[in-house]
């Protein structure tokens, strides 16, 4: 028997564990063994390396689901369906990303585009963890940007990523 808490935090770690544990017995394999073994061991600790970090990544946002809604990212659009409404809008009209931060909610990603379109998705929506990953994919922002501006405490917004101006000729 294993406590609920104790459970619910090894499935949310269980990549950053399973990567990990590659990467050690690929290290352990280097160090220790000999013939083609190593090799193998080298290619499992880079493998490994990579499932740990995307494990950590994962592991550290907010937990998916239980907020109002339901989030879908396909073919770089980002759509939003809720009770109240919802929307959509596509990486390549992306125009600004903000987040806002409201004491004792969820903090709400604030998408608009270059049409004026404006859809504010609560970051515990269902499938609000695939938001992350599709604005990650934007010039000049990262996963880390993204996790660290939803974590912060302080409430109120804070714009993440503004598309540059055009330039004309």
């Amino acid at each position: 028997m294993i406590r609920p808490e104790l459970r619910a935090g090894l499935i949310r770690w269980r990549e950053t564990i399973v990567g990990g544990a590659a990467a050690l017995l690929g290290l352990w394999w280097i160090v220790a063994a000999g013939g083609l073994l190593p090799w193998v061991g080298a290619v499992l600790v880079l493998v490994g390396s990579a499932v740990a970090w995307e494990g950590t990544a994962r592991a550290l946002r907010p937990a998916d689901g239980g907020g109002a809604g339901v989030v879908d990212v396909t073919e770089r659009q980002i759509t939003y369906m809720s009770a109240q409404g919802g929307g959509a809008v596509s990486l390549d009209t992306l125009a600004v990303v903000a987040i806002e931060r409201r004491a004792g909610a969820a903090p709400l990603w604030t998408l608009a585009d270059m049409d004026g379109r404006r859809i504010s998705v609560p970051s515990d929506a269902t499938g609000a963890d695939q938001v992350a990953d599709a604005l990650a994919a934007l010039p000049g922002l990262t996963h880390a940007a993204l996790l660290g501006a939803l974590r912060d405490p302080s409430p109120g917004a804070a714009v993440l990523w503004r598309r540059a101006p055009e330039r004309l000729g």
